[in-house]
């Protein structure tokens, strides 16, 4: 706790301080009887007073301040239940009708249908799985906004290893190059490990879809005084105008449209930072790349 949580006691206490020691001067110096003349006895009222109304303010203050500090968590916590809400039914209402309507596009396209018809079926089937995969992508971020987290040790450099093994395929087929750095090999940290793996390949599938041939894309894990796992590319990197609205789901920055994606992977990867109680940041230029960094403390 820093000096200025303390500050609002030392009044109250100094005051408290003082008045004891005056009674018990005034005890053992003999004054039986407490009269009005009497210099000791008269600081010592003044002083309990003004102890007396300045631990009432402190309590005043404090209590306003829990209030306060209830009433944000107790809105954060209706908006996140809410915004839960709304993403379960999303998925409830278009599971359904998806389900349907990719299985008719499927019969669809064992028809007889000639060369334009079929590529029309075969469009509507992408879109139709686009659209399948992205209301699951809702539901995953409604679920990590309540469900418990599992909490393990993980050894760090066999979470960047496995990492490393699963995505270097593509990234070696692609001409992109994939290097990591890890400054503590030996370091274990409390997490919930699914999420997090879950988190860093969204920020490297990113950094692959925003990159090209010969770009560099590096995973580097620090791990002092907080966990931080950083993706940096040097690919064609975000606007300013952009950057602001990265967080929010399904936005997409208008130079990026034409390339596939659902606008969700950063919105999911800042929810994971937030229920470990950590947060994630971003630094980017267009033509020069980007940079997320997300930051983990220790969950002991």
């Amino acid at each position: 706790m820093t000096w200025h949580k303390y500050k609002q006691y030392l009044l109250p206490i100094t005051l408290s301080a003082s008045g004891i020691w005056l009674l018990l001067r005034i005890y053992f110096g003999g004054a039986s009887i407490l009269v009005p003349e009497n210099t000791d006895v008269m600081i010592l009222v003044a002083i309990l007073v003004v102890a007396m109304i300045a631990a009432i303010h402190t309590l005043v203050h404090i209590s306003m301040q829990h209030l306060r500090h209830l009433s944000v968590q107790r809105v954060r916590h209706e908006t996140l239940a809410e915004h839960s809400r709304f993403l379960r039914r999303l998925d409830h209402e278009l599971k359904n009708p998806l389900t349907a309507l990719r299985a008719g596009l499927r019969t669809l396209g064992l028809t007889s249908l000639d060369e334009q018809q079929r590529q029309v079926v075969e469009t509507l089937e992408v879109e139709a799985l686009r659209l399948s995969q992205l209301v699951a992508d809702l539901r995953k971020i409604a679920e990590l906004e309540v469900q418990p987290l599992n909490l393990q040790p993980i050894n760090l450099e066999t979470f960047v290893a496995n990492i490393i093994q699963a995505e270097n395929g593509r990234f070696a087929a692609s001409q992109r190059t994939l290097i990591s750095y890890l400054d503590n090999a030996d370091m274990v940290w409390i997490a919930d490990e699914d999420l997090l793996l879950l988190a860093v390949h969204n920020l490297l599938d990113n950094a692959f879809k925003y990159t090209q041939a010969g770009d560099k894309v590096c995973l580097n894990v620090y791990t002092r005084p907080m966990l931080i796992i950083q993706v940096s590319d040097n690919g064609i990197g975000i606007s300013s105008d952009d950057l602001p609205h990265i967080w929010e789901e399904l936005y997409r920055a208008v130079q990026k449209e034409k390339i596939p994606g659902r606008g969700i992977g950063l919105s999911l990867v800042k929810a994971i930072a937030e229920r470990h109680n950590g947060g994630v940041d971003i630094t980017s230029k267009p033509g020069y790349g980007t940079t997320v960094s997300i930051h983990v403390p220790s969950a002991s």
